[in-house]
């Protein structure tokens, strides 16, 4: 497999800070280098994602967890009808919650958002099958390379919306996981898109039918006035793992108020981080 990297050179962030930032992915381009993180490409088989890397301030990286963050679907459909030509979120959500957080973290891509392409790159992967073995295993593929960019041994998980189901499905293929921690997502698949009346997302795996140990500690938090992800459609995943811990934030909904508050859940979870 080979591994293309772009480096975050001066050529690279004076095009993106004169540059036409119109697109989704040119705006959280811009907003990476406008908070100093660094973009490679990880471009293994079978699909191309990017990560974003923001270091730890001493550069000792190897006694700290990796905090990875994942980001939600995005806009996989148009007018529900057809499948959007560029999926990527335009309120990138955990890409703010990596910016308020401590080093050593990574963003990590969804694959073939944020205008990264291959010939594997068709419209499946962001509609069915936007959780289908190839997304996750591209994932972790990106995961490992960012490991290895910081120097980190341990792993924690963090996703939000759709984010949040591959965090589970990434950590169950993942060594040295120490946390997973989910905001808002749908962690039962088939009872989200019933739920809704969507198309089922045959081509995807669902968390909560895995067969897979989770040895790790996993914390899902859920908002109380969530309409898009309600609690109710993720009673089986937690029948199916009891050990995972579930919480509800009473005065939230699906966005409100997960990055203003971020602050107060780093200081509460286990993430292993220093403030």
């Amino acid at each position: 497999m080979n591994i293309s990297i772009t480096p975050r050179i001066i050529m690279f962030t004076f095009a993106l800070l004169t540059g036409c930032a119109s697109s989704p992915g040119r705006r959280i381009d811009q907003r990476a280098v406008a908070a100093g993180l660094e973009r490679y490409k990880v471009d293994k088989a079978p699909l191309p994602s990017l990560i974003y890397i923001k270091r730890a301030a001493d550069d000792v990286s190897a006694a700290r967890p990796l905090l990875v963050f994942l980001e939600g679907d995005g806009l996989p459909w148009q007018g529900g009808r057809a499948p959007a030509m560029d999926p990527t979120t335009q309120d990138p959500v955990a890409m703010e919650l990596l910016i308020n957080s401590p080093g050593p973290s990574t963003y990590v891509t969804r694959p073939c958002y944020q205008e990264q392409s291959s010939d594997n790159c068709t419209p499946e992967y962001w509609t069915g099958a936007r959780y289908s073995i190839n997304v996750v295993e591209s994932m972790v593929a990106a995961v490992r390379e960012a490991q290895r960019r910081t120097r980190t041994n341990e792993i924690v998980l963090i996703g939000y919306s759709g984010g949040g189901v591959l965090a589970v499905l990434i950590a169950e293929r993942l060594e040295r996981v120490r946390t997973v921690v989910t905001l808002a997502a749908n962690l039962d698949t088939d009872a989200w898109t019933k739920h809704h009346g969507y198309l089922p997302l045959s081509q995807s795996l669902n968390p909560t039918l895995s067969n897979l140990p989770h040895p790790w500690t996993e914390i899902h938090l859920q908002a109380g006035t969530d309409d898009v992800t309600p609690g109710a459609t993720t009673t089986a995943y937690f029948k199916r793992f009891p050990k995972a811990q579930r919480r509800i934030i009473a005065n939230y909904n699906h966005e409100c108020c997960w990055v203003n508050d971020w602050e107060i859940f780093l200081r509460e979870l286990p993430l292993g981080v220093a403030q």
